[in-house]
């Protein structure tokens, strides 16, 4: 959507998006890094005040597309018929908190042209890239140190074991921001910070605990040749590679053991447990494909004694299936895969207006989101959805070719 020309940014209005957004881009990897659930309440208190402030100038907010809304319907429709038919109960409280999490960051997304209306974003995209090189930097001295900052601020003593797999969502903001920050600065005619950017993300992702950060910067940096070459042919590539390991997740995921029945020696056994997960979470969304167990199944399903005792790490329930596809399977069923398809699809087009640099930019961020959503993190964790909303709402700001005034 587009801003009317006939009304022109109220230049108070202007400094205080300007402000809100230079402050939270500044701290949101840094303090993100520190303190993982913050990311969230930072992508929520961002989101309220400058759609805030776009309602009160405006007296209106910009609407997500007809498709996006329809896609929403269809999820809200789909938790309710799951819980139903699923016989989990409906859980008012938890739906509306991930579905809520959900629409804010559709409507923040939409109204990305009216926040960014008046804004002038070269320091906002330095903020952003002050933020990257300080976060990481934290990031290195917490895991090289036994986070002197994070048993300083949260008041822990030096005989509490600080698990260096906290820091994994941190190092997942670092490498997906890494992107519209890099995008911008190259914009801006910074081209080697840019560069020194996204090698800081790699950096940060090879260094750190988390495997699917790495795999996901790995990722990242080998779709960005094509994308530079042209973003169309790269953005649906990636649409087209997605759609069919959506559709036949529980299939594909639940037959890994079957196809490799020493995956034990083959594979770590963090993965190892997640091969067991997907198998046992494919099996249980293909009972009732359609319309899935509602919101939060996989938190009241057992393992049955007969599947448990054939594996070798996954022994108890877990809160969610590592995997986005097999997660909308379960709770959604086929009706959601439709819904999350038409929403990514969304996302491919909206790349389409970026400048060249900043498109293959955003086509290395969906393709890193995606590496993550594959194989970490549950689809409605607070915090992952506060990273992936930050990351688009960059992006729309911050990355477009539109002159101050437009």
């Amino acid at each position: 959507m587009t801003i009317s020309g006939a009304m022109a940014p109220d230049p108070r209005f202007v400094r205080f998006r300007f402000w809100v957004l230079a402050v939270v881009l500044l701290l949101f990897v840094p303090v993100g890094v520190l303190a993982k659930q913050a990311m969230a309440t930072l992508f929520i208190a961002l989101v309220i005040l400058l759609l805030g402030a776009v309602w009160v100038e405006r007296r209106r907010i910009a609407r997500p597309a007809k498709p996006i809304l329809i896609a929403f319907a269809a999820i809200v429709a789909l938790s309710l018929l799951g819980a139903w038919f699923g016989g989990n109960g409906l859980h008012l409280v938890g739906m509306l908190k991930k579905l809520g999490m959900l629409a804010l960051l559709l409507v923040c997304v939409s109204a990305a042209p009216e926040i960014r209306a008046g804004l002038s974003t070269q320091p906002l995209v330095l903020c952003l890239g002050a933020g990257i090189l300080l976060g990481a930097m934290i990031f290195t001295i917490e895991l090289n140190f036994d986070a002197p900052l994070y048993r300083f601020f949260s008041g822990k003593g030096w005989d509490v074991d600080v698990a260096p797999s906290r820091f994994n969502r941190g190092s997942t903001a670092l490498v997906l921001l890494s992107w519209p920050a890099a995008a911008g600065l190259w914009l801006a005619g910074r081209r080697a910070v840019a560069l020194v950017l996204v090698l800081v993300g790699l950096a940060v992702a090879s260094i750190g605990e988390s495997a699917s950060a790495m795999l996901a910067a790995v990722a990242g940096v080998l779709v960005l040749p094509l994308a530079v070459l042209s973003g169309r042919i790269a953005s649906r590539l990636v649409f087209l590679l997605a759609v069919p390991l959506m559709i036949a997740a529980p299939w594909l995921l639940g037959n890994l053991l079957v196809w490799i029945p020493d995956y034990v020696a083959v594979f770590p056994p963090s993965f190892a447990d997640r091969l067991e997960i997907w198998h046992s979470a494919s099996t249980t969304a293909l009972e009732q494909p359609l319309v899935g167990l509602g919101l939060g199944a996989m938190r009241s399903l057992e393992v049955p004694e007969a599947v448990r005792a054939t594996y070798s790490f996954f022994k108890h329930g877990t809160i969610h299936p590592h995997n986005a596809a097999i997660q909308i399977w379960l709770e959604l069923g086929l009706g959601g895969i439709l819904a999350a398809l038409v929403l990514l699809g969304r996302l491919v087009v909206a790349s389409d207006p970026l400048p060249r640099p900043a498109r293959a930019a955003a086509i290395s961020a969906l393709s890193c989101g995606l590496v993550i959503a594959a194989v970490s993190y549950g689809l409605w964790q607070e915090t992952w959805l506060g990273i992936i909303g930050f990351t688009i709402l960059s992006f729309g700001v911050l990355c477009r070719n539109e002159s101050p005034s437009d």
